[in-house]
Parts: C-alpha cells; structure tokens; sequence
C-alpha cells in the first residue's frame, strides 16, 4: 500500500479542484512559454511534480501520439487522479510515483521539463534541478514558474489584516525549510545544476475579486485558514476575521486582489 505524501493544504478533493482552477487561470501564460520553448509535436516531455496532470494533459495534446509524457508526482491520490481523470493510460505516457529527490532520474531521455509551484516546497531544490539536467538531452528546455515575491500578495482596498496572514504564511513555510521566494535563487541554482538561463519575466495578476481569476489565489487563502488554525500560527478568531474579510471583499464590484509575484524562466541543458 502507497503511504500518502503531504502536501501544504493536502491532496483530498477540494484541493484537487482548486488546483484544477489553478490551472485554467495560468493555462494561457503556461502555454504562452511552451510555446517560447519550442515544445511540439514529437518530443519527450517530462513533468516535475505533476500534481493531479492537468498540465500533464496540456502536455500530452501538444506532443501528440509520435511523442512521450513522462509525469513523476510523490503523491498516490494524485497519480490516482491523473491516470483515472485527467492523461489516464495512453500508450506513450508513463507515470511515476515518486518524491522528486529519491527518484532515479534517467539520463538524456528528455527534450523539454516543466516544474511549477515545486521548487518553492523542496528544501533542497538543487538536487531536483540537477536531476531535471540529467534527464534533458543537449540542448533540451527547462520550463519554470515558481513565485519570487509571494509577499507580494494583497488585496484592494489594501488589508492589513490579509497582509499580515500572508507574512504569517512566509515564516511557516519558511520554517519548514521552504523558500516562498525561490525564484530569486533560480538563476544561480540554474547555473549551478548546468542549465543557461534564456530568460526570466515576471508575471503578476490583478483582479476583481468576482473574477474568475480571484478564485485562484482566494481558495488557497481560504484553504489554509483550518490548517494555519490547527498549527497555531493564527488564532480561531483570527480565521474568523480573515474569513470575514474575504467574504466581505468577495461582495465588493470593486475589491481587487494583486496575486503574488511569479517568476517565468526558461534555461537549456549546455
């Protein structure tokens, strides 16, 4: 029996359809960048920290039959998902139930890897970059978004209140031997695992909080309010406040939210 990995909120079915909203909200840019790698018809792709595959299907359509998916993910509900739900058991795709620094990562298999959102939760990311390197044929991309100011989240009109809860999320992830802001390192950690960085852009949303968009970064604020609680890291009556808040920011026309600062990256294997 497969022992289920952690996950910062969890890998049960509400967080398994937020991240699906988390998709269709970056889907645009993240094929956008694909795109500026030259991903297409025929290649092999590998897909670090697959989650639930909704990139992986994206990935799948655009190498097509004459190509190949490799998707690793840790977690089992995940993989479960992929294979029932989402990129299921297509010939030319192979799924791998692994921790991204225990996997066996093959040599020279690869002509594009995308990670997002996964190095800001490894302690030690260089060792899955390094691994990504292996696995890249020469001249193969390295396709990367990860956040590099998630302070940078707020909302408007501005909230001390939600600020504060964001800084309080920082130092537990911090704590915990994450780096919220791991794309400022990108560029060094690049060059160390043996990949030249082509090029970096940021990326930041604002929306209304009515907005489609806002349901990203809204249902993870309010996610993590019962996780935050039971931690200790805010109080009940804090949760309640913040709760509060969004619902009453959620009501407004004209509330905005500033999602956290995003860095998009492209480097290729020397």
């Amino acid at each position: 029996m497969s022992i289920e990995k952690s996950y910062v909120i969890g890998t049960h079915e509400a967080e398994i359809d937020r991240l699906g909203v988390q998709h269709q909200v970056w889907r645009s840019s993240t094929l956008d960048l694909w795109r500026e790698a030259g991903l297409s018809e025929g290649m092999t792709a590998l897909d670090v920290g697959a989650g639930p595959g909704y990139a992986s299907r994206d990935l799948v359509e655009i190498v097509g039959p004459s190509g190949r998916l490799i998707a690793v993910e840790r977690s089992h509900r995940f993989v479960e998902h992929m294979r029932a739900k989402t990129i299921g058991n297509l010939p030319n795709v192979e799924i791998v139930e692994a921790d991204l620094l225990d996997f066996a990562w093959p040599v020279g298999v690869a002509d594009f890897a995308w990670c997002r959102w996964v190095l800001t939760f490894i302690p030690e990311p260089l060792r899955v970059l390094e691994g990504v390197a292996k696995a890249l044929k020469p001249g193969g991309v390295l396709a990367i978004q990860e956040y590099y100011d998630y302070g940078g989240w707020h909302l408007a009109p501005r909230s001390q209140l939600f600020e504060d809860y964001v800084a309080k999320i920082i130092a537990k992830w911090r704590a915990t031997g994450s780096e919220p802001d791991v794309g400022l390192e990108l560029p060094s950690l690049l060059e160390t695992a043996g990949l030249q960085v082509e090029f970096v852009r940021p990326v930041v949303f604002s929306a209304r909080m009515t907005d489609f968009t806002a349901r990203w970064p809204n249902g993870f604020a309010r996610e993590y309010l019962p996780i935050m609680q039971s931690d200790a890291d805010i109080s009940a009556e804090e949760a309640g406040e913040i709760a509060a808040l969004l619902d009453r920011y959620e009501r407004d026309p004209n509330a905005l939210v500033i999602t956290p600062g995003v860095l998009q990256v492209l480097a290729r294997k020397r």
